[in-house]
């Protein structure tokens, strides 16, 4: 069995098992263990009862406060919970593009796999530095109301950091103690699941930007010699694994494009939100400097995420539409008829890209990352205005 999809990147598989996502990373159905299942179901339970609380506990506490500290944790429960289940339900779809890519990577060339390593390695440190940002940012928020209990012995469900309903109002120290331990595990697994999906997300695109590099490098070298008479079989030999090899990203790419457009569609609307609750969080906090320090760590986080992700989406869109501009300005011309037609469909084919939206206005790209800020600066306003009214 091929593993060059998980080889690549082995921070994915890690964060994958433990958020207990478990989303395709062969292209084999692999039976789970049973010790596997009970922690998949522990994690979902914890998950979804977090969130159940925190859902009855928003509906009686103050508006401000439900504004200011559920709003977030709310939009990223459902937002990893909608996508795990989603890309659950493509499992088939991604297994066969998992296949397809091992297949690639499985070629006896070295030149791909060095082209992958170099383009995935860089972001291995910006993605442990987004998940230890988060994770731990929200586990000290969500530790910080613990020290109420020197201060009172009675509690009420705004006393926790993130509204929840636990027990009737008052509740003893016991079960307020129990609550912060409960909502922190909660918490915590929300994060790290909401890391992980969007790990794995970048991994595939990633991959896929490297065809399309590793396609412009054999294409430029191929054609950068100058001809020489009787050397034109040897370059059509050539150029024909190339194109075939061009053939099966198309595939991959429209699968790619299948699977992963609700995903970008969702992750502009939540991100243009998530920002703009947490740019509420440090405007309405009056919890002091701590509170403060743990929104600004989970915000720094969130952008490198979010600006990762339009990078990579940036980089294939960019290697997919540029693959045989190096080509082009090359000495293509000097060959033969069949030769400069085959480089010209290639060309032609090459301008059509691959875009993982449908709606030109939600996208993650590059340009889209100030989009999306000024877009939640624009909604945070909005809010003020209307509180203030």
């Amino acid at each position: 069995m091929n593993t060059h999809f998980q080889k690549f990147n082995y921070l994915n598989v890690c964060v994958n098992v433990f958020s207990a996502n478990m989303l395709p990373t062969t292209s084999e159905k692999i039976r789970t263990p049973g010790i596997m299942k009970f922690y998949v179901l522990f994690v979902w339970t914890i998950v979804l009862a977090c969130l159940s609380a925190t859902l009855y506990g928003m509906v009686h506490v103050p508006n401000d406060k439900m504004l200011k500290d559920s709003t977030v944790y709310t939009m990223v429960s459902f937002e990893s919970i909608l996508l795990v289940v989603y890309l659950h339900n493509q499992k088939k779809s991604l297994r066969r593009l998992i296949e397809t890519l091992n297949c690639l990577f499985d070629i006896d060339d070295k030149t791909i796999r060095i082209a992958t390593t170099r383009l995935v390695t860089p972001f291995e440190k910006p993605m442990k530095i987004y998940v230890i940002a988060s994770v731990g940012a929200v586990i000290v928020w969500t530790f910080l109301p613990l020290m109420e209990i020197f201060h009172r012995n009675q509690f009420y469900y705004e006393d926790y950091q993130i509204p929840m309903g636990v027990s009737r109002e008052p509740f003893s120290t016991g079960i307020f103690i129990g609550g912060i331990a409960f909502q922190i595990v909660g918490c915590m697994y929300t994060t790290v699941r909401k890391a992980s999906v969007d790990i794995y997300t970048m991994h595939i695109i990633l991959l896929m930007t490297a065809q399309y590099k590793y396609l412009n490098m054999k294409f430029t070298s191929a054609l950068a010699r100058y001809p020489v008479p009787g050397d034109e079989d040897i370059i059509r030999q050539e150029l024909g694994g190339l194109v075939q090899h061009h053939k099966i990203v198309l595939r991959i790419s429209n699968i790619l494009k299948n699977v992963f457009t609700p995903n970008v569609a969702l992750l502009y609307i939540n991100n243009v939100f998530r920002f703009c609750f947490l740019t509420l969080m440090l405007v309405m906090n009056n919890e002091g400097p701590y509170v403060t320090m743990c929104v600004v760590s989970y915000t720094i986080g969130a952008l490198i995420q979010l600006y990762m992700f339009c990078f990579c989406i940036q980089q294939l869109l960019e290697s997919s539409t540029t693959m045989m501009d190096d080509v082009f300005h090359g000495k293509w011309y000097l060959r033969d008829v069949s030769l400069q037609r085959t480089i010209m469909m290639m060309t032609m084919t090459d301008k059509l890209g691959c875009k993982l939206s449908r709606i030109r206005n939600i996208n993650l790209t590059l340009p889209s990352f100030m989009s999306i800020l000024n877009q939640a600066y624009s909604v945070c306003l909005l809010f003020l205005k209307s509180r203030q009214s």
